[in-house]
C-alpha cells in the first residue's frame, strides 16, 4: 500500500474524535481546545465561502455553519469516507440550528478538486501534518484561496511538551516493533482503549498514524513563505477537558501549546 492508502485507512478505522454524536465530540474538542471556538467565531462572522481541509467527522464544520450568516458557503473536504459519513450525520443531527447548509465531499489535500482562486477562506485545523507532502497541500490551499483571502492553518509544533513527547514514544514502538518483529504494537494496545473516553482519540494518532510531521517557527515561515503575510502563534494543551485548559490558555497565544495558528494572507 503507498503511504496516502495507510493515511485513509487510519482515519477509516480511527476517526478524530471518536464515532459518537456531534454534541459528545464538540464537547470534547472545545473542552481540549477552548482556543479554537473563538478562532472559528472569528472566521464564521469574517469570511463567507469557506473551505475546510480535512474536516475529519466535521465537528467545526458543522460549528461553523451555526455561526455563519445565511447565504455564505461551507465546504468540507477529507479522504476517509467514514469520517465523511459520520460529517454528514453529524450536519443531520443539527440541521434545525445551521445557518448554512455544509457540503462535504471526498477529496486529497495535495491535489484539491476546485479551480483557483475559489475561496475567500480555507481552513485546516490539524490535518496537514499528516500529508505525505505538507508543502504539496499548502500550496493548494494557496492556490484555490482568492486574492486578498485568508487561511487559518494547525500544524504540530516540534517544540512543545506534547509532540516531543509524541515523537519520543514513536521512536519507542520502532524499537519494540524491531525486536517484536511486528508493526505498531503499541497502537494495537491503545485501540483497545478506545471510544469516548476524555483522551479522545490521541494516544491512537500518537502511534497509529503512518505520518506524523511537527514544525519549528523557522520552517513554518518557510512554508508560508509564499503567502503575502504570515502571522503565527501556538496554542493548545492537549490534556483531556478538565477545566484546567482555559486556565492555561487564558485568551491568547500558549508558549506551551503544541499546535501552531498559522494566519496567512493571499
Amino acid at each position: 500500500m503507498t503511504r496516502l492508502s495507510l493515511v485513509r485507512e487510519f482515519w477509516d478505522e480511527t476517526p478524530c474524535d471518536g464515532q459518537t454524536s456531534y454534541a459528545f465530540r464538540a464537547r470534547l474538542r472545545y473542552g481540549k481546545e477552548p482556543w479554537l471556538q473563538p478562532t472559528l467565531v472569528r472566521i464564521a462572522t469574517t469570511y463567507h465561502k469557506i473551505l475546510e481541509v480535512g474536516c475529519g467527522q466535521g465537528t467545526d464544520g458543522v460549528t461553523l455553519c451555526q455561526l455563519m450568516a445565511a447565504g455564505g458557503t461551507y465546504t468540507g473536504v477529507d479522504m476517509s469516507a467514514v469520517s465523511l459519513h459520520s460529517a454528514r450525520a453529524a450536519a443531520e443531527e443539527m440541521a434545525g440550528q445551521l445557518h448554512v447548509k455544509p457540503v462535504f465531499l471526498l477529496d486529497n489535500a495535495e491535489q484539491l478538486s476546485f479551480a483557483d482562486n475559489t475561496f475567500d477562506c480555507v481552513v485546516s485545523v490539524g490535518a496537514l501534518h499528516h500529508s505525505e507532502s505538507t508543502e504539496r497541500a499548502v500550496a493548494e490551499v494557496r492556490r484555490v484561496l482568492a486574492p486578498g483571502g485568508a487561511t487559518f492553518v494547525c500544524l504540530y509544533r516540534t517544540l512543545s511538551p506534547k509532540v516531543l513527547a509524541a515523537h519520543a514514544l514513536r521512536a519507542l514502538q520502532r524499537c519494540i516493533d524491531g525486536a517484536l518483529r511486528q508493526e505498531r504494537s503499541l497502537y494495537k494496545i491503545t485501540r483497545s482503549l478506545r471510544a469516548g473516553h476524555n483522551w479522545g482519540t490521541a494516544l491512537d494518532e500518537c502511534f497509529g498514524v503512518p505520518i506524523l510531521r511537527s514544525y519549528t517557527g523557522r520552517e513554518m515561515r518557510m512554508l508560508f513563505s509564499n503567502f503575502a503575510s504570515l502571522s503565527l502563534s501556538s496554542h493548545g494543551v492537549g490534556l483531556p477537558p478538565l477545566g484546567i485548559n482555559r486556565w492555561i490558555e487564558g485568551s491568547g497565544s500558549n508558549a506551551l501549546g503544541y499546535l501552531w495558528l498559522a494566519e496567512a494572507m493571499k
